[in-house]
């Protein structure tokens, strides 16, 4: 069972995020981590690749995997030339919400935060942390992030989507700087904050708001687990409850 810690100081957060759009919570998530993060290595786990593409589809891990090499580098290459300039991102996840509706056998305890998150008591913290009434519903993701994976820099914003918050989940533990996967954030195209992933730190930001995920590096020691999304307005289409 996912718990959170009684030892975070509320309205410390709270003036954190009103005066800066943004906090980084170290170690709230404690009871349930060790669960989540062998649930998201976990052999049974489905993971899809993404990258960003005109359709929003995702490919399954293992069919991108069974393409030829060649044809795999002329995809990553691609994404490379088009990150260049433009909004482009590699890494793994499988959408919760959209698993359920499929049914797919995935670890039961990602099923089981994904229906947390949606509890009375956990909505009502995100209303206290927040001071925004209007979070009615949490989206998950987990996501994994192997060495070469980024996300480029984009603000989250969408219209129609009733995205309020974006907020993220780290799993990894003993994450190393130097290993890139960090959460940065940009003002004026400068790097004004950056967020280093910790096991049990919840991160939690406004949308919209200028951020991106440094490129994992090749000699990054684990890979970098995370469930993320963000607290909306209404639940986005597909979503199972």
């Amino acid at each position: 069972m996912t718990v959170l810690s009684p030892r975070l100081d509320m309205a410390a957060a709270r003036e954190r995020l009103a005066a800066r759009s943004r906090v980084r919570l170290p170690g709230l998530f404690q009871a349930g981590v060790g669960g989540l993060h062998e649930a998201v290595t976990d052999p049974a786990m489905v993971w899809m690749r993404a990258m960003h593409n005109p359709y929003n589809a995702d490919v399954p891990v293992a069919m991108f995997e069974a393409e030829p090499l060649h044809e795999q580098a002329r995809l990553i290459a691609l994404a490379h030339e088009e990150a260049t300039e433009g909004f482009q991102f590699l890494f793994d996840r499988l959408r919760l919400g959209q698993a359920r509706s499929l049914g797919l056998a995935i670890p039961q305890a990602l099923y089981d935060l994904h229906a947390w998150f949606n509890t009375g008591p956990f909505l009502e913290f995100a209303r206290t942390l927040t001071g925004d009434d209007r979070i009615a519903y949490v989206d998950a993701q987990a996501t994994r992030y192997l060495p070469g994976h980024f996300l480029n820099r984009h603000t989250d914003e969408h219209v129609d989507a009733g995205r309020l918050y974006a907020y993220v989940l780290n799993l990894s533990p003993d994450w190393r700087a130097e290993w890139g996967g960090l959460l940065m954030f940009l003002e004026n195209g400068e790097v004004s904050e950056t967020f280093l992933p910790g096991a049990g730190t919840l991160n939690v930001f406004r949308v919209p708001q200028s951020h991106a995920v440094s490129m994992v590096a090749p000699f990054a020691g684990l890979p970098r687990y995370s469930i993320t999304g963000w607290w909306r307005t209404t639940p986005p289409p597909g979503d199972d409850r």
